[in-house]
């Protein structure tokens, strides 16, 4: 199956049905140029091409790309312009990294000899992706570095072993909005960290972080920040989807977009979370930021409960509550057959931190809650069947959650399952 790329363009993109075709004698007045590859991570290049000559309408321009130079299938078009000479740029994301890229740059006019439309090309221009999920750390051979690091630093991110600890691994342009996301190449071939960032009323905020996992074309945990003040509910509602909505900081091999047989696209972050501004809800609806979820008694019903009284009971002032939601992979419970791994469970970890005058933590109040991935008969969350210590979850998952919230306070908020509410 052919894997699908989420393609930006600096303007509106359109695919549209052109005749292939060598360039024509009577256009030989048209010429194209393919400029090298710019802004090139470990899963994004910005691509850019200039034609001129033209004399006729263009009915498309834009880029021929695929990951062999005789064979660059895939196509990005930038749709109909009436100008007659005009530079061209457009941004390939969900790319893989350490890998290879071929692209030519085309435009598309009217054959006045044969009457139809045709391809006039630009030369072939490549790229190789930076960084690798593997990359060698004799020789360095990372994506440069950026800034980006500091917000694993943050409360809410849990333990992560990094490849490289003095710069995040790579960088992009998020889909929606203005700044960047920041991806991380961990230790572990198979997962990688993104943090994704927007902007609102002139500051930059990190959305959420995540851990992908390749093999389970999933995230395994989502980490984020609950407060009023800062994460405004601006009354938004729901302004994006999932449709091959693909992570821009992701391969976008490691992603999953479908549902069936009764499992709907369960948030990690709910929509609900990010009222403050579009591009905020919109990235909540990142193929990453979902997973399959049994909809009816579960998704609909006390996970949502759930996520309502989050929303609810997001604190202001020198209080932050700080969120890790996550998914289970494990032996029995009885799950249908997908094309991509079906959590088992659903987790969401609550750390409630309050901070003096000078930005000392002063008291941390902590609580889990974990459920299986099926119809529940009640929506009581709270219920002491599905409450338990985030303590508990670490020894399942083997992983350190809010490792930077101070020992003192960490310690005992960890091993508590009573409400923090």
């Amino acid at each position: 199956m052919r894997i699908k790329f989420l393609i930006t363009a600096a303007v509106t993109a359109l695919v549209c049905s052109c005749t292939q075709a060598q360039q024509p004698q009577s256009q030989e007045a048209v010429k194209v140029v393919t400029w090298r590859a710019a802004e090139v991570t470990n899963t994004s290049a910005v691509l850019s091409g200039r034609y001129s000559g033209v004399t006729t309408e263009v009915r498309d321009h834009g880029f021929y790309w695929g990951t062999s130079e005789s064979s660059m299938t895939e196509q990005l078009g930038l749709n109909s312009s009436s100008d007659q000479t005009a530079d061209f740029t457009a941004t390939l994301s969900s790319l893989e990294p350490g890998k290879t890229y071929f692209f030519k740059a085309y435009v598309t006019v009217m054959d006045s000899a044969s009457g139809k439309y045709v391809d006039v090309e630009g030369g072939v221009q490549s790229f190789t992706t930076t960084g690798g999920v593997t990359p060698d750390p004799g020789t360095g051979d990372y994506s440069q570095p950026v800034s980006g690091l500091q917000y694993l630093g943050c409360y809410e991110i849990p333990a992560i072993s990094l490849l490289k600890t003095d710069a995040s691994s790579g960088s992009g342009k998020e889909k929606f909005g203005s700044t960047k996301y920041y991806n991380y190449l961990t230790t572990n071939e198979d997962q990688m960290v993104v943090t994704h960032t927007y902007s609102y009323s002139g500051r930059q905020y990190r959305n959420y972080t995540i851990l992908v996992d390749k093999t389970k074309k999933a995230s395994l945990w989502n980490a984020f920040v609950m407060h009023k003040d800062a994460y405004p509910d601006n009354g938004l509602g729901r302004t994006g989807n999932f449709s091959s909505n693909w992570d821009p900081g992701v391969p976008s091999s490691w992603q999953q977009e479908s549902s069936s047989n009764g499992y709907s696209r369960g948030h990690l972050v709910a929509s609900n979370y990010r009222q403050a501004c579009t591009d905020a809800n919109k990235q909540t609806f990142y193929a990453t930021n979902q997973a399959l979820q049994q909809q009816n008694g579960f998704n609909g019903a006390i996970w949502e409960k759930l996520e309502q009284k989050v929303v609810s009971s997001a604190p202001s002032g020198r209080d932050t509550l700080y969120v890790t939601v996550g998914l289970l992979f494990e032996d029995g419970v009885a799950l249908p057959s997908f094309s991509v791994p079906c959590p088992s469970h659903f987790y969401k970890l609550l750390m409630k931190c309050s901070f003096d005058s000078s930005g000392n933590m002063t008291a941390a109040k902590g609580c889990a809650y974990l459920f299986e991935n099926v119809a529940h008969s009640t929506s009581d969350y709270d219920n002491s069947k599905y409450r338990t210590s985030i303590d508990a979850i670490e020894q399942r998952t083997g992983f350190n959650f809010f490792a930077n919230v101070p020992a003192q306070f960490q310690d005992t908020a960890e091993s508590s399952s009573s409400p923090i509410w």
